[in-house]
């Protein structure tokens, strides 16, 4: 091989590498998500919530349950809990979301309140959501909330929930809630797994239950 075609190959071959080695170091260390940011350093596999000093708080409501009992935020203090908006006649997306909550309250180590609030208070009532959580076998290990829209409205708008509507989805998401019912992890619908909803309760309960880190 002549001299400088070799030179000129091994040029090429020089800048290639340092190409591909700038474009390695180039990627960024995050992904920005809807309702998060999936970190490589983060333990979640979900969108982490805490990936600053800062936590999100959970908004405060009140509502009546499938049974008729009272049921609120404050009541999940002191463990881990699963929330999400839900209804009974959708056909898909929820009971997929609700199945994956189902199979990973299976495979969570310790106790876990889990709520599921209602995006559709026209068709959603209490016999029809006593069947819902029995079909998703969810009975005893989760609470439906109802209510008027009137009601549900300030829970939606709190968390940021577009309701169901006829010629639109509503909003799709699971979140984990800590000890003190700030929101961690996200889990849009897209991309729920039994798995990964379990590893992430399990996790967010063995954090401390003496951190401190910021509610605004």
């Amino acid at each position: 091989m002549h001299p400088r075609l070799f030179l000129a190959l091994l040029t090429s071959a020089v800048v290639l590498l340092v190409v591909l080695v700038v474009l390695a170091f180039a990627q960024p260390t995050t992904v920005s998500l809807e309702d998060g940011v999936q970190a490589k350093s983060s333990p979640y596999r979900g969108l982490a919530r805490d990936g600053g000093s800062t936590l999100l708080p959970s908004p405060s409501f009140s509502l009546r349950d499938q049974d008729g009992k009272r049921r609120s935020i404050e009541q999940l203090r002191g463990r881990p809990a699963i929330v999400t908006f839900l209804y009974t006649s959708c056909e898909d997306t929820c009971p997929a979301i609700a199945r994956q909550v189902s199979q990973a309250l299976d495979a969570v180590k310790g106790p876990v309140s889990t709520l599921i609030v209602s995006v559709d208070p026209k068709n959603d009532d209490a016999e029809a959501a006593q069947r819902y959580l029995n079909k998703m076998d969810l009975r005893g290990r989760a609470s439906y909330l109802l209510g008027t829209r009137r009601e549900l409205a300030p829970v939606w708008d709190a968390y940021a929930i577009q309701p169901q509507g006829e010629a639109f989805d509503h909003s799709a998401y699971v979140l984990v809630l800590d000890h003190q019912g700030r929101q961690r992890v996200s889990w849009p619908a897209d991309k729920l797994t039994s798995d990964g909803l379990a590893h992430d309760v399990n996790v967010v309960a063995r954090l401390p239950r003496t951190d401190t880190a910021a509610i605004e």
